[in-house]
């Protein structure tokens, strides 16, 4: 017997997996390779919510949990950590204003940066210039699912295929799957886990993005911009530009109506030309609430979920997952608000 089987090579999944490596227990991992939110999201890590100039629910344990990935690179010999301050344009008085505010919070006090500094790329709009969120950058999900999936698939702990709800058994003391007896089983699968029979109970939903890759020399710009939407720099000239959010589109290909959308919020931002190099669209996991999914089941204890990251995936996944290991193994308490518990009136019968 084992000690835990993972469904889902996400970000969730990857962190759920590094607690299970540095505690050395011993583990398999089912995953499809066909993981949406970890391979088209843009992959920020910014523990500021810019559209209130406000920090994000538990913003700063979620920065604390940011090594993780350093050991990720380290382990995979990949580079996927990206840092850039991110710049939010200041179009007004009033946004000038509105930023000092907001950077006299104390929670807001580590990342903002009170001086507003002087926008000198005469390709991007910006005529209060910019303010200035520190600590911030990105990390390239797509590299870093790709390379994990091989890692685990060299030491033989990936099954590369669609996990089927109906060969699971699931037992007192723990589930068999396959052959493969395990004490526990975390379903770690993103918008696939709304077919989970055993946490149907739970409002998790699929929010469709769109996200664009665009090409231009003349803005030169090395920094991520942020005005209504973000502009990533990738290098060479090339820029990642997103994202949308839709919660009723269940079509998997991309639209004229989100590409316009981006187009239109980023002809604001930018005074120089482009052209769209490539646009692209997944789903991600998000809850009514906007917070993770994170527990175990509350009638089959071996069974256990850590899901609905939403557009926060790269910050939200490594403390969740920590969150749910240090449950499991030791007992203690999961925040009130991530914790499946807030939804348990909702199994009935299940």
């Amino acid at each position: 017997m084992i000690d835990y089987i993972v469904v889902g090579l996400g970000l969730s999944g990857i962190s759920f997996c590094q607690k299970l490596i540095s505690n050395q227990k011993r583990f398999v991992v089912i995953d499809d390779g066909k993981n949406s939110a970890s391979r088209v999201g843009s992959g920020l890590y910014n523990p500021i919510a810019l559209k209130r100039s406000k920090l994000a629910w538990m913003g700063h344990q979620m920065m604390s949990s940011m090594d993780s990935y350093k050991k990720l690179e380290a382990d995979l010999g990949v580079n996927i950590i990206h840092s850039s301050p991110i710049l939010k344009t200041l179009l007004s008085a009033t946004d000038v204003n509105d930023w000092h505010e907001a950077c006299s919070q104390v929670d807001s006090k580590p990342y903002m940066r009170p001086k507003i500094i002087k926008n000198k790329n005469n390709g991007i709009h910006a005529p209060f210039g910019f303010g200035v969120v520190d600590g911030t950058g990105w990390i390239d999900t797509a590299m870093l699912v790709k390379a994990y999936a091989s890692y685990l698939d060299k030491q033989e702990l990936l099954m590369k295929h669609s996990f089927s709800a109906d060969d699971l058994e699931i037992k007192g003391t723990g589930v068999r799957y396959d052959q493969i007896e395990a004490q526990h089983i975390v379903f770690t699968q993103g918008v696939k886990g709304q077919t989970n029979p055993w946490f149907s109970y739970l409002p998790l939903q699929s929010t469709k993005g769109e996200l664009l890759v665009i090409e231009s020399q003349e803005l030169q710009e090395e920094t991520i911009i942020h005005g209504g939407v973000f502009v990533i720099p990738l290098g060479n000239g090339k820029y990642r530009v997103g994202s949308t959010y839709n919660w009723k589109d269940r079509s998997a290909t991309p639209t004229v109506e989100a590409r316009d959308s981006l187009l239109q919020k980023l002809d604001c931002i930018l005074k120089v030309p482009y052209h769209v190099l490539s646009h692209s669209a997944g789903f991600r996991p998000t809850t009514p609430d906007r917070r993770p999914l994170v527990g175990v089941h509350p009638k089959h204890h071996p069974l256990a979920i850590c899901n609905g990251m939403g557009s926060r995936g790269v910050l939200q996944a490594p403390f969740t997952a920590n969150s749910l290991f240090e449950f499991i193994e030791k007992g203690e308490d999961i925040a009130a608000e991530i914790d499946v518990n807030r939804f348990k009136r909702y199994i009935l019968d299940k």
